[in-house]
């Protein structure tokens, strides 16, 4: 079981520093509550893979990104 776990906490970091530098590349601030919720998706994808629930998760993600880059202009 620990091993698990560390492999899940790899993959929770990896994915943090993922959307953090995400974020700085697209020039769109994200709210704490929005990176760890976009982290929590790509970690459960990482882990468990793709699905239809997933494929909609991720296209909820891209609406909202979409939205901030609107309200910028």
């Amino acid at each position: 079981m620990a091993n698990n776990n560390t492999q899940s906490s790899i993959v929770r970091q990896s994915t943090l520093k993922l959307v953090v530098e995400y974020c700085r590349l697209i020039g769109t601030p994200l709210k704490m509550k929005e990176i760890v919720g976009i982290t929590n998706v790509l970690t459960d994808y990482c882990e468990n893979g793709y699905s239809k629930e997933m494929g909609e998760r991720l296209s909820k993600i891209d609406e909202h990104i979409i939205s901030l880059f609107q309200e910028q202009e």
